[in-house]
């Protein structure tokens, strides 16, 4: 979408906040601690400093460790900027330049979310779409008769998450391994929440780390349609917990495992992740 075809509000909108994003995106670049948190949103801000802090490592100072710069916007086709509430996100399509080798740079998507502070627009984070192979999706949005973007997961929720409080260092750097397969889990560990997993398997840092005794672990858990097309595909839930080592032929020990004794699994579940001399063998 050309900047010309947006509305006067939108295209303040859209002003604001590529000029919060320009300024977050130099902060990187010249490393500058006090310019990233001028133009990072507080949860932003606490959530980097927890899941640094929770590796072990030590913040601010690997802040910028980062395997990739950030992409500049430039040269990229703006899709879509919506604002609603406190949230915002500014959507682009393109190739876009991570820094990574590469012998040619797929055109994707990518979006720029933001947080209002204090009534102030700031950058919270980067998300990107892979379209693999699905070029019908890249053509219909050069000619901008795309609209998958009007639907979640391409909304602002409308309210910014609250700011998590901040985490001690670890006992034991650990993570959870969620494997969802007809349901969305959200776990939460210990006083903190994680993002949920839907049809999907995906590994979490667990904020603070495992604790020596009890790490208590609720789930909650929403059944989810299997496809009706493919019979083969039958439901399948197991979370475990692992703990970092420091041997590098085996750098994860598994210390807990769960799986429904049956399905449909319960709503709500309450575990506990015992970190004690007999699971520290592994179990």
């Amino acid at each position: 979408m050309a900047l010309s075809g947006l509305r006067a509000d939108e295209s303040d909108i859209r002003r604001d906040l590529e000029r919060v994003y320009s300024d977050w995106r130099a902060a990187l670049l010249a490393k500058s601690v006090e310019a990233w948190t001028r133009s990072t949103c507080a949860y932003r801000q606490m959530f980097t400093r927890n899941a640094i802090v929770s590796q072990g490592k030590v913040y601010p100072d690997s802040l910028f460790d980062l395997p990739f710069q950030p992409p500049s916007v430039i040269g990229l086709q703006l899709v879509e900027v919506e604002a609603v509430g406190d949230t915002a996100h500014l959507l682009y399509f393109g190739r876009i330049d991570l820094g990574l080798e590469a012998e040619k740079i797929p055109e994707n998507l990518m979006m720029l979310k933001f947080y209002k502070d204090a009534g102030a627009w700031k950058f919270d984070t980067t998300r990107y779409f892979n379209l693999g192979n699905d070029d019908d999706t890249r053509r219909q949005i050069r000619a901008g008769t795309a609209d998958f973007y009007k639907h979640p997961p391409f909304n602002p929720p409308g309210v910014a998450p609250a700011v998590p409080k901040p985490c001690n260092k670890p006992e034991k750097v650990g993570a959870l391994r969620i494997h969802a397969i007809g349901y969305e889990v959200v776990a939460s560990m210990n006083g903190y929440d994680y993002p949920p997993v839907a049809d999907d398997a995906e590994q979490q840092l667990i904020i603070g780390g495992l604790v020596r005794g009890d790490n208590k672990l609720q789930l909650t858990i929403k059944q989810l349609p299997l496809p009706k097309d493919d019979p083969s595909v039958e439901r399948h839930l197991e979370v475990q917990a692992v703990m970092a080592t420091e041997d590098l032929e085996k750098p994860t020990l598994r210390v807990f495992r769960w799986k429904p004794s049956a399905h449909p699994a319960p709503d709500k579940v309450e575990l506990n992740v015992r970190l004690d001399i007999r699971t520290m063998k592994g179990v």
